[in-house]
């Protein structure tokens, strides 16, 4: 029940503006067993089957839920809720300095997560197979790597107002947008994956390091 409550959130977090699922898996401490999961899923089959299961389940309650009820929640009590989440996460920067070894690397990647608040938004009303595959891709970007904001890429191309109506449309499977989006979004995840897995294997601290200015980069999103 806790795994499920804690796909929950990260759902929440992933649906609602300014607010970071992966960062949320970091502070909730499941995203290095999420990627590891993944990546060595025959492993352990059994285990790794039911964990994702459990986690993806309220994962996707409340990414659903969360484009239409969640989401008007959260405009009405706006500024709680996003000092609630800021809070939240903030609480969880003592344990990822501690995992880290580089504040030089922490600054590179604080700087590149920050360029993103910048962007100029825009709007877009023509939505072609290509754009829901890139959709797809930036999803799994923005889910995968910690403090990467896909609402801010989405708003930035004029695409926020329509991942939202595919996120609340997915009960009547539109496969005409979902088609695309999933194989952006597999293909995307699939690199990403192993690629985190290789580095927190390998050069944890770096890796954690890079994760903390990604990390501090998101509190700007939030407000």
């Amino acid at each position: 029940m806790k795994l499920f409550l804690k796909g929950c959130l990260i759902g929440i977090g992933k649906v609602l503006p300014g607010i970071s699922g992966s960062i949320l898996a970091i502070r909730l401490g499941v995203y290095e067993k999420v990627v590891e999961s993944i990546t060595q899923f025959r492993k352990q089959m059994k285990d790794n089957m039911t964990y994702l299961g459990i986690l993806g389940s309220g994962f996707v309650l409340a990414t659903v839920l969360g484009s239409k009820v969640l989401l008007e929640i959260f405009l009405r009590y706006e500024i709680l809720l996003k000092a609630l989440f800021f809070l939240f996460i903030l609480t969880g920067l003592p344990s990822l300095i501690k995992k880290s070894n580089s504040y030089k690397i922490a600054l590179i990647t604080f700087l590149l997560g920050s360029l993103f608040f910048f962007l100029p938004s825009q709007e877009t009303t023509h939505f072609s197979f290509f754009t829901y595959f890139v959709m797809g891709a930036i999803e799994a970007l923005s889910t995968i790597i910690p403090g990467l904001s896909g609402t801010a890429i989405y708003l930035s191309l004029g695409w926020y107002e329509e991942v939202l109506r595919l996120f609340g449309d997915l009960l009547t499977f539109p496969i005409g947008k979902l088609v695309p989006f999933s194989i952006g979004l597999i293909a995307m995840a699939s690199l990403l994956l192993r690629l985190i897995h290789y580095c927190l294997t390998n050069y944890s601290k770096e890796t954690y390091s890079a994760i903390t200015g990604f990390f501090l980069s998101s509190l700007f999103f939030i407000f």
